[in-house]
């Protein structure tokens, strides 16, 4: 992984010499996520998180085609019991802090300043559930659009998918109910302010 990591960051150097003069940007973003069921039983009923507005704030530095960030995600996620097109929904019992080391590559370049990356890290996953901490392990990825709005503000558009183990532990589910990987599609739309 250490060789992947330096054979990106050589190579972004490599193919812009301008990565001399790297620059730092602080992002917020908002956006939406959905989530897939961490639980399932026999009949096909989930049991997971349900819809949340997230939250983030990101610290990057571009090194010319490679940038490196640390992201911050937060979300209140309401907990859902699903079986086909009903759900009974109970909010208030959690939370998620999402921390993700990240490294991405410039896809492409066109029009008036506007960027195409993707982007990858390790996740870890600070969930609580009716007040019991978990943490979990898992992988993430981005696809973002960066765009110019002012001298040093740009604007940006973030189509994310996660995965980490179950959120919920053995002990919490019944004889029965089989545990799941959890699995998060999101969206988000924030502003990059250039330090």
């Amino acid at each position: 992984m250490r060789t992947l990591v330096a054979s990106v960051v050589m190579l972004g150097l490599v193919v812009e010499p301008r990565a001399v003069a790297a620059q730092w940007g602080v992002s917020a973003e908002i956006g939406a996520a959905w989530f897939s069921g961490t639980s399932r039983d026999s009949s096909g009923a989930t049991v997971g998180p349900y819809r949340p507005t997230t939250f983030g704030v990101r610290l990057d530095r571009d090194l010319g085609a490679v940038r490196v960030a640390l992201d911050v995600l937060y979300a209140a996620p309401a907990l859902a019991g699903e079986n086909g097109d009903v759900a009974f929904v109970q909010d208030g019992v959690l939370s998620l802090w999402e921390i993700v080391p990240e490294i991405g590559l410039r896809l492409g370049r066109f029009g008036a300043g506007v960027e195409a990356r993707v982007e990858a890290g390790p996740a870890v996953d600070l969930w609580e559930f009716n007040g019991e901490r978990r943490h979990r392990v898992g992988a993430r990825a981005d696809l973002a659009l960066d765009w110019p709005l002012a001298r040093s503000l740009s604007g940006a558009l973030r189509l994310t998918g996660a995965w980490s183990g179950s959120m919920v532990d053995p002990e919490d589910v019944p004889a029965g109910v089989e545990r799941v990987s959890t699995r998060r599609v999101g969206v988000g739309l924030g502003l990059r302010y250039r330090l």
